[in-house]
């Protein structure tokens, strides 16, 4: 009986060291699992935040990102600088077009072209070229290929290119040009020494016109439209007109045939001609293919009027088949 007791003690006492023992085990690992929370003193909160947001920290990578500039504030940085860029240029009176530059006149001169030009002190950015090129092309037909180029800070240069009269055409009430590539051009300027065709009406031409975007070419043979008066008007001129083909070659041909005659005659019913020196016209039609047969019928039949001392006021041998002449 009294070793069992001792024996029963022993078991007794080991079994609560273990449970003790076990305890302490847990405890352990509860506080490595979940640290236990220390109340911060007071002052040390701004401690802490500054060790929270030490380099490297995650707050610290967050208020890093927080300042830096994104591409907003550079952009809107950028348009502050353009802007106030843009408004000096704007008052600065460097920018303000004070002279213009025209390359390519001859007969023409500066100060007329100018004078369509209103952009003397505009200011550079409110050039419009376009509307530069529109108003000159407007008020002088007579140029081509005209170009506007507007530099900075002021600068606002023209080249054209001049159509050079080669004929004059002449009526009753009007004087045009025809230049070297038969369009038809205002008589500007001083009058050059040329070719003088006297005629009763306009040459066919041919107006060129602009439909559905496409160029075309519209044969007229009459314009209702000029026969009003002031039949040099600008607005004639307002669409380019070209005398048609076949007359301007006549006229070459003609021209080189009686290279000594200053002005030939042109008739709407007749064509072309020219005033023979012993006192009569003589007609040849608008298409001169078989100018030399034209030209040996018309010396025939001047022989047999002067054999038969017939004078007459005008001949025509505009057909071959069917030649004729006329007495006053």
């Amino acid at each position: 009986m009294r070793e069992r007791e001792p024996r029963r003690r022993s078991e007794t006492v080991r079994r609560k060291l273990n449970q003790e023992s076990q305890s302490s085990v847990r405890q352990a690992v509860r506080r490595a699992i979940d640290p236990p929370v220390v109340q911060p003193r007071p002052g040390a909160a701004r401690l802490s935040h500054s060790r929270s947001a030490a380099p490297g920290s995650e707050e610290f990578a967050a208020v890093k990102r927080r300042l830096k500039p994104g591409w907003r504030l550079l952009s809107l940085a950028l348009v502050g600088v353009f802007s106030y860029l843009l408004f000096t240029a704007w008052r600065s009176p460097d920018y303000r077009v004070s002279s213009i530059r025209i390359e390519g006149l001859q007969r023409l001169t500066q100060e007329e072209v100018l004078a369509k030009v209103n952009v003397l002190g505009q200011h550079i950015f409110a050039v419009q070229p376009q509307e530069i090129q529109s108003a000159i092309a407007a008020a002088f037909p007579e140029l081509r290929d005209i170009k506007v180029r507007v530099s900075l800070p002021a600068g606002v240069a023209i080249s054209v290119v001049e159509r050079q009269p080669m004929f004059i055409w002449q009526m009753k009430n009007s004087v045009m040009w025809i230049d070297t590539e038969g369009y038809l051009i205002p008589a500007r300027g001083a009058s050059p020494d040329l070719l003088t065709i006297s005629a009763d009406s306009l040459p066919v031409y041919q107006l060129e016109k602009d439909l559905s975007g496409e160029e075309s070419t519209l044969k007229i043979i009459q314009d209702k439209s000029i026969n009003k008066p002031g039949l040099s008007d600008l607005t004639f001129f307002a669409q380019s007109k070209h005398i048609d083909s076949s007359l301007l070659l006549g006229i070459l041909q003609l021209n080189a045939w009686m290279p000594a005659e200053k002005t030939l005659l042109y008739q709407k019913q007749r064509g072309l001609g020219w005033a023979d020196a012993r006192g009569w016209d003589v007609f040849v039609g608008r298409k001169l293919e078989n100018i030399n047969d034209k030209m040996v019928m018309y010396e025939t039949i001047v022989r047999n009027l002067e054999s038969q001392g017939i004078n007459p006021s005008m001949v025509s041998v505009e057909f071959l088949n069917a030649p004729y002449y006329r007495v006053d």
